[in-house]
């Protein structure tokens, strides 16, 4: 999984699935059948409802292949076959080419390179969302909030501070389409939990900015990071990280090592995994844990 890094000096980045769940309703068959309906009504409403047509022949395996690839981690795989509907009106495709073109970014070691990706990866999110259909599309949401904030960083602190209250909505907009993603509850608690961490200083300095900059606690970023642990369990190394670091923050020291050990042995595949594992390895090396005693857990 891809994440969430930092929002600005003190703000920690949004990082970096799928399928949106909608309450179940009565049927309009079950309705007339049980109020006593005549075999018309039953006849009616026995024909299957025919499903959305796709919009293009192999629509469907375009997605679940560049999933699968995006999954695994081959990225530049998944650019390949998604670069070519950059210019589509496909909402489903072109929030999946900004998140590739986000990674690919995040991958980048030359600035201006990292630059360029993010820009293009932000405005294919933006098609995306102006295609957006009436039922709305939870990746397009997820992913503006992400790119939002990268955009931010590449403006300026100023520029990420006013965005963050974009960021937010898009976020709970995703939520609201898909209440079932892990990812999109964990980088909703990072953002709670970056303006429960704001020092008084930067707190100070937001404020002559903005009037009221945004605030939380940790203990609404805590609830966020156990939500998207109970959604999807160990799905991310840095969300058992951040749950490690509210504990700390809290005073809970022995759960903080539990959580920091547990994100430190996790598989390292990606950017962000190798980031979270070297972070969590600096974390119990200052608690004191030995080394052995790590090895030995594995």
């Amino acid at each position: 999984m891809r994440g969430a890094r930092s929002m600005f000096t003190v703000f920690r980045r949004f990082a970096v699935g799928t399928a949106a769940v909608r309450a179940a309703k009565m049927s309009p068959r079950a309705f007339l059948v049980g109020a006593g309906g005549t075999s018309l009504a039953v006849s009616f409403f026995s024909a299957k409802e025919e499903k959305p047509k796709p919009p293009f022949p192999n629509y469907d395996i375009v997605i679940r292949e560049t999933d699968t690839l995006y999954d695994n981690y081959l990225i530049d795989n998944a650019y390949n076959i998604l670069r070519k509907y950059e210019n589509s009106e496909y909402p489903e495709l072109l929030w999946r080419l900004a998140r590739v073109l986000c990674e690919k970014g995040k991958q980048s070691k030359n600035p201006a390179d990292r630059k360029k990706y993010f820009l293009e990866a932000y405005a294919v999110v933006q098609r995306s969302l102006s295609c957006e259909p009436p039922e709305g599309s939870f990746g397009a949401h997820k992913w503006m909030a992400i790119l939002l904030d990268y955009v931010g960083e590449i403006e300026g602190t100023k520029s990420r501070i006013a965005k963050s209250y974009e960021v937010r909505k898009h976020l709970e907009r995703a939520l609201e389409i898909n209440g079932q993603d892990a990812t999109t509850w964990h980088i909703l608690g990072i953002w709670h939990f970056t303006f429960a961490d704001m020092s008084s200083i930067t707190r100070l300095a937001a404020k002559a900015i903005f009037g009221t900059p945004p605030s939380s606690t940790y203990q609404e970023a805590l609830e966020l990071f156990l939500k998207a642990e109970q959604i999807q369990p160990n799905f991310y190394s840095k969300n058992t990280y951040y749950i490690g670091e509210v504990y700390d923050r809290l005073g809970r020291h022995q759960e903080s090592i539990q959580y920091y050990r547990q994100s430190f042995m996790a598989p390292v595949v990606t950017v962000d995994d190798r980031e979270t594992h070297n972070l969590a390895h600096d974390k119990l090396r200052k608690a004191k844990v030995a080394a052995e005693d790590l090895v030995n857990r594995r």
